[in-house]
């Protein structure tokens, strides 16, 4: 069993989702702007004195929601979906509603729809970009049926049905069958690449990250260390005599020890750090917003976490080296000091975490070759 997450002694700026971020940004900027539409649609239809009745009792309402809605979003960020999900139903009120109408009392008399049914699909658009992948497909199944549903009845309370108005409802219904198809398709195919971007920056044995993906971690990481002067740290870990554990038990007992050095170092890591499979017995840590210091107690914490309990009836212990940024630093000079502070760990005993700053004080001679 893997010993129970405590309570971190450093203290570092968590890292937020950046996408949920940006559907933030986005939608706190796009429901004063629905706001907006709603009340201009209301005053120049007044204006022209050409207000129906949906637009007479639920533009200001669906006005005034958005605007609330704007506000608690302001307040309460990580509620976005639920806000969203308020939204897109005021607006497929409004759309079904004037579907009905529009099929009821318009329709028989003119060529085409009006604009307030021209915007009836955006609603699915707006679904499958602002929800998960089935919200959205159930959202926009629903809103479809209801929809044609309403249309339907409305048609059937029409005073009158001419070709054309039963060649335009036909129309609306297989152009908003097919963008509801072609959007769901584009989803999946979202998710069928997303989960091949999971499996190339994964590895496989522990689910860890791969040193691919970490690579871009550590360069994205960089730069933002170069640019608003922030530090953070790599923590290099290996595991002690591990070529022994697989010569000595097999490996499928040392495939376990990967997979359970994996889980006991994950759970003692911030949302903030990022934990990624190196090597073969190789651990790496990106640690952001952590100092020398901070990085030597996290280090320690992992040291601990690793040997307090054997795995699979294996005692492990790690060796691990500690670099922090620089100014001026590059990635490969960073992983160079860590990997250095590793092998002094290594070389002074194993079992123990060396800070780059150490290096100086430690001489090691250059032939000496060391057991994994």
């Amino acid at each position: 069993m893997l010993p129970q997450r405590s309570p971190d002694p450093y203290t570092t700026i968590e890292v937020a989702d950046p996408l949920e971020t940006l559907r933030v940004r986005i939608s706190l900027w796009l429901l004063p702007l629905g706001a907006l539409a709603a009340l201009a649609a209301w005053g120049l239809s007044v204006t022209a004195d050409k207000l129906s009745l949906p637009d007479k009792y639920l533009l200001l309402p669906i006005a005034t929601g958005f605007l609330a809605l704007e506000v608690y979003l302001w307040r309460n960020p990580q509620s976005i979906r639920w806000v969203w999900q308020v939204a897109l139903s005021l607006i497929a009120v409004y759309e079904i509603v004037s579907l009905y109408y529009e099929a009821a009392y318009k329709l028989h008399q003119r060529d085409g729809i009006t604009p307030a049914v021209l915007w009836f699909p955006m609603v699915f658009l707006m679904a499958f970009n602002l929800l998960n992948r089935r919200q959205a497909l159930r959202f926009s199944l629903t809103y479809l049926g209801l929809g044609l549903l309403a249309g339907g009845i409305g048609l059937l309370a029409s005073p009158s049905l001419n070709a054309t108005s039963i060649n335009t409802a036909l129309q609306f219904t297989l152009s908003n069958i097919a963008y509801l198809s072609l959007l769901y398709m584009f989803a999946f195919l979202r998710r069928h690449y997303a989960q091949m971007h999971q499996l190339a920056h994964t590895d496989a044995l522990t689910n860890l990250t791969n040193r691919r993906a970490m690579q871009l971690k550590l360069d994205n990481e960089l730069e933002r260390a170069r640019r608003y002067n922030r530090p953070f740290a790599l923590v290099l870990a290996d595991i002690d005599h591990f070529k022994k554990v697989n010569d000595t038990y097999g490996h499928s007992v040392g495939d376990q020890v990967l997979r359970e050095v994996a889980g006991r170092l994950a759970q003692h890591l911030r949302d903030s750090d990022s934990l990624a499979r190196w090597g073969g017995e190789e651990f790496l840590i990106l640690a952001p917003e952590t100092d020398l210091h901070q990085a030597q107690l996290l280090a320690r914490r992992l040291l601990e976490a690793i040997g307090e309990s054997p795995i699979s009836g294996v005692p492990v212990t790690l060796s691990l080296g500690v670099a922090c940024y620089r100014q001026g630093d590059t990635v490969a000079a960073m992983l160079s000091r860590a990997d250095e502070a590793m092998y002094r760990a290594k070389a002074g005993g194993r079992n123990q975490v060396v800070l780059e700053e150490q290096l100086e004080d430690v001489i090691i001679p250059a032939h000496t070759t060391l057991e994994p």
